[in-house]
């Protein structure tokens, strides 16, 4: 889970706004399918349109890992060092 942190309320966001861009392309595509001739090949469209929708969906979680992967690789390149006083 997310914790209640910057960047899970920012992971939301951009999570809810990819979400809504599918779902208005979505519309879109068919608002622009009944519009067009078909000749009897709506279900070959609509098999095509299914699985590019499905592609589309496991690229969003890839391109999250992708960015979460490269943020830890920079990340564990800045170690903290300490320092000690010694009082004399």
């Amino acid at each position: 889970m997310l914790r209640s942190t910057k960047l899970g309320s920012l992971s939301k966001k951009v999570v809810s706004i990819m979400m809504v861009g599918m779902v208005l392309a979505g519309v879109v595509v068919f608002a622009a399918m009944s519009k067009t001739n078909t000749n009897g090949d709506v279900m070959s469209k609509l098999f095509l349109i299914f699985f590019g929708v499905i592609i589309t969906f496991q690229i969003i979680p890839g391109i999250v890992l992708f960015s979460v992967m490269i943020k830890g690789l920079l990340k564990s390149g800045r170690k903290e060092v300490e320092t000690v006083k010694i009082n004399k």
